[in-house]
């Protein structure tokens, strides 16, 4: 199943994508006699039995026409998670084209956990905005893990039963930023704001159920800048796969659905290319994963008003 959001900014729909079409979530809950219908998605995922509504809704009359999605504005699958977590340093392939330009880097004992403001979130298909702030825009595709049961402290082999599905991310960082240039000590990196930045995080197309996808395949992903491949890997590049990283962070945490881990990028940024290619206002990135879909951003310049 494909959950999606839709609609103008701060203001999307939570559907699912059928027959070609987008079916009205908070509509079609109504429509089968639901007793509590959300518009939102992560209120409806937040609903213990998501899973047995949302088949209900396709399967029951339709209250109305489907959505055309070709005329309306897809949104993030979950527009404002409560957490937005990242897996950093978390694939065999970044790292390994990092030791020309940081040196021999030891592999991590455990995963590297880092955050993003959930407000850098966006559609998968809308303009990714370059801030004045940073000459070293970059990207990573990267596959966020969308959770659909709370949990906490829970193992390895219960993660599947707590996850909703997946989607496509494009991790943006200012990497001057992100990396504090302007500072000789690396105690003063500041990974956070060089990664909240809005628009820093186009998430999508659509949010693929977990019951989509044979458990522990990898999945093939990429990135293409202006049809030119730069990254292309598969998710058996990461040192910590799903369940590592879902299980490790409960440990700290309580995940609650509709949090999203994103767990990693594999070779071919444009920080560690020789030479450096960064995104500029005009570029197209497109970032695509096997079975959950392609999202693609065109770079534009902020317009900051003095």
């Amino acid at each position: 199943m494909r959950l999606v959001s839709y609609g103008a900014f701060d203001h999307e729909r939570a559907g699912i994508l059928i027959d070609g079409g987008i079916l009205d979530l908070e509509k079609a809950m109504g429509a089968a006699g639901l007793s509590q219908p959300v518009a939102d998605m992560r209120l409806f995922l937040e609903q213990s039995d998501w899973r047995t509504n949302a088949n209900r809704c396709v399967t029951a009359p339709r209250s109305g026409e489907l959505v055309d999605p070709s005329k309306v504005r897809l949104g993030a699958p979950v527009p404002m998670p409560r957490k937005l977590i990242i897996a950093g340093a978390n694939t065999r392939s970044h790292l390994a084209e990092a030791k020309p330009v940081l040196g021999d880097i030891t592999p991590p004992n455990k995963p590297m956990i880092l955050a993003k403001a959930t407000s850098s979130l966006c559609g998968p298909f809308d303009d990714l905005i370059h801030p004045p702030e940073t000459k070293k825009l970059d990207y990573e595709v990267e596959l966020g893990v969308v959770i659909g049961k709370r949990c906490r402290r829970i193992k390895e082999s219960e993660v599947r039963a707590h996850v909703a599905g997946y989607v496509t991310c494009n991790e943006v960082s200012a990497r001057d930023i992100q990396l504090a240039e302007h500072e000789k000590n690396a105690f003063y990196r500041t990974h956070f704001i060089g990664k909240s930045f809005d628009t820093f995080n186009p998430m999508g197309p659509a949010l693929v159920t977990v019951d989509e996808f044979e458990w522990g395949r990898p999945l093939k992903m990429s990135t293409k800048v202006n049809g030119e491949v730069r990254q292309s890997s598969d998710t058996s590049d990461l040192y910590f796969g799903v369940e590592q990283l879902v299980a490790y962070i409960s440990e700290a945490m309580t995940l609650y659905p509709g949090d999203v881990i994103v767990t990693g990028s594999p070779a071919g940024v444009a920080f560690f290319m020789s030479p450096q290619r960064f995104l500029k206002p005009g570029d197209r990135v497109r970032c695509e994963i096997e079975g959950v879909g392609a999202i693609e951003n065109r770079v534009r310049l902020e317009d900051v008003k003095s």
